[in-house]
């Protein structure tokens, strides 16, 4: 229904500037994120449903299983915040080589979200309605019949991954070479699906899904790591080799214990 919601807002609603195949056209991201957010709303709406009639009609606890409980949204936050430096390490230390993380880039945040859809898109509407459709909703069902952790975690985010493979087709229609569409999206694929991993764990652990939501947000501005760059500072190129590689073991070392009941997130 995620999926079908961007295109069928766009049939509904075409203009004759672009096509429906043209995703960072103004008008179509708008319509794009109106479909998304109604979409994200029923999908919300119909899990609750759900959950009241599998379980028990209790509202505090759905809306838990929801990761929506306001008392494990910030602990969640910062735990992801945390771990997201962390293992983008290495390409943090290359965009502040580059001048990418003063200040001055990020008092340009909000006039961009304002005046540019595809900075709305990206950072915002996109994050928060993929991380509740996905994560929210698809975790919370798949828990509630009794799916084993281990299946939340690392099979539902394959459904996220698939979920971003249907843009193989706009490609197709502009007459991008098939080879060239084929390693994009499976480039694609592998990396929301690491992603979704990621995710899906810390909705599971932290309970909550503002983590996802500000770990989707961080990927989103940071791109796929570009390991190429360390070659374009000699002086630097080793350690930031390093900071990569500490970066990777130490997100894997510090997730469990950070995400511990207990520790950060209330027991």
């Amino acid at each position: 229904m995620y999926v079908a919601s961007i295109y069928l807002f766009m049939a509904l609603f075409p203009t004759p500037l672009a096509t429906i195949h043209d995703r960072d056209h103004p008008h179509i991201m708008k319509q794009r994120m109106r479909g998304v957010t109604l979409a994200t709303l029923v999908s919300l709406a119909a899990t609750s449903i759900v959950l009241w009639h599998w379980q028990s009609p209790d509202v505090r606890q759905i809306v838990s299983q929801l990761g929506l409980d306001p008392r494990t949204a910030v602990p969640s936050v910062v735990v992801a915040l945390v771990l997201m430096c962390v293992l983008f390490l290495g390409p943090l230390i290359t965009s502040h080589l580059e001048g990418g993380c003063g200040w001055d880039v990020l008092k340009r945040v909000p006039s961009s979200l304002w005046n540019q859809p595809i900075y709305l898109r990206n950072y915002v509407v996109g994050p928060i309605t993929e991380e509740l459709v996905f994560r929210s909703c698809v975790v919370a069902l798949w828990s509630a019949s009794n799916l084993s952790m281990t299946m939340c975690v690392f099979v539902s985010p394959v459904i996220f991954g698939v979920a971003h493979v249907h843009r193989a087709v706009s490609l197709y229609v502009k007459g991008d070479a098939l080879g060239r569409i084929l390693l994009s999206t499976l480039l694609q694929l592998l990396y929301t699906t690491v992603f979704g991993w990621i995710a899906a764990g810390l909705f599971v652990r932290t309970r909550s899904v503002m983590g996802p939501i500000v770990a989707h947000i961080f990927c989103n501005l940071q791109g796929l790591p570009d390991f190429a760059k360390a070659s374009q500072y000699p002086s630097y190129k080793y350690f930031i080799w390093l900071a990569f590689v500490v970066g990777l073991v130490g997100f894997l070392v510090l997730f469990e214990p950070m995400t511990r009941p207990g520790v950060f997130v209330p027991e």
